[in-house]
């Protein structure tokens, strides 16, 4: 089953992402670091949501750990302000980049965009 996982340092994130990957029919985890996302493959089906303010943050190195389907997948958030950040995830190859109040308010359609994609690929 495809996971939703969730790359923060910030606890009320957990339960406004957990519960939308619930409402989507997807599992649902978290980790504070990059090093915990060594055990994704390409057809894993996981959308990764990234904030872009997790302390420690290698963002290019994140990119390049994560098999290319999955970085496609992948959302990375951020403050506004920060656009320098969100920048420089998309150039890193994030499938979508928004800022934090984008993820917040869309995520249910996001997630939905993507395991609908990741369900469709996987088929055929």
């Amino acid at each position: 089953m495809p996971e939703v996982i969730l790359l923060s340092t910030d606890l009320m994130l957990t339960s406004t992402v957990s519960g939308a990957a619930r409402l989507a029919g997807l599992s649902f985890r978290t980790v504070r670091g990059a090093s915990e996302l060594t055990d994704l493959s390409d057809d894993s089906g996981s959308i990764v949501c990234c904030d872009l303010n997790a302390a420690g943050l290698d963002l290019e190195a994140l990119a390049k750990s994560l098999p290319p389907r999955t970085l496609k997948q992948a959302i990375a958030f951020g403050p506004h302000v920060h656009a320098a950040k969100l920048a420089h995830a998309t150039e890193c190859g994030f499938g979508a980049v928004v800022s934090r109040g984008q993820f917040v308010a869309k995520l249910s359609e996001l997630l939905s965009q993507r395991s609908s994609v990741g369900t469709s690929d996987q088929s055929e």
